[in-house]
């Protein structure tokens, strides 16, 4: 390590891009870009998101981004690391978890594509993304539902033998007659239409 280091503090936050000379210990948030020629150290419970270049880099925290260190990376127990890492000396304890790509080839490769990546997609910021984004569309309140009463269905009333159809009521009061069958005495049915009748 240098003789001098920089601390961000755990309650600071930086947005933007850190360049130095000197180590760097994060205990806060840094979002942006890192670039040093010594030393980072992301301190437990700290969060970098950020695309690194620097000499060393050891992890106890959280980073999200591309890392390209010209010497060795340690990742501690609690790290969590999401992205392409190049460096030669790669070191992980049990218990860190990391997502990405690792490269222990050339590193200057490695940094010229970090570099074009961070070019061909500038950094925005979020009020500027969130001003070009267009608003959603606005839902229209929900259709209503008429009812319409009508009257009750015709009924139709069957007509009596010798009779005309009667008329058809739209709310009849009564049930509707049956037809009456002739030699029915008090609207009785004459025995020989209860029986059966056999032909032969």
């Amino acid at each position: 390590m240098a003789d001098m280091q920089t601390v961000i503090g755990v309650e600071t936050r930086v947005s933007g891009e850190i360049r130095g000379g000197e180590d760097l210990v994060v205990k806060g948030r840094v979002d942006g870009k890192i670039q040093l020629t010594h030393a980072l150290t992301v301190d437990k419970g700290a969060i970098v998101q950020a695309d690194v270049d620097v000499k060393n880099l050891v992890v106890s925290g959280t980073l999200v981004g591309n890392i390209v260190a010209s010497e060795s990376v340690r990742l501690h127990a609690s790290a969590r690391v999401v992205g392409d890492l190049a460096s030669p000396r790669v070191m992980m304890e049990s218990g860190a978890a990391y997502r990405g790509r690792v490269d222990m080839g050339d590193i200057e490769a490695a940094r010229a594509a970090v570099a074009s990546r961070a070019v061909a997609r500038p950094a925005a910021s979020s009020l500027a993304t969130a001003r070009e984004r267009p608003a959603p569309p606005r839902m229209g309140a929900p259709p209503r539902t008429v009812v319409v009463a009508t009257k009750a269905a015709p009924r139709f009333v069957a007509p009596t033998v010798g009779e005309r159809p009667a008329a058809v009521s739209a709310a009849p009061s009564a049930p509707p007659a049956f037809p009456r069958v002739a030699g029915a005495v008090g609207g009785m049915a004459p025995a020989w239409a209860k029986k059966k009748v056999r032909r032969r």
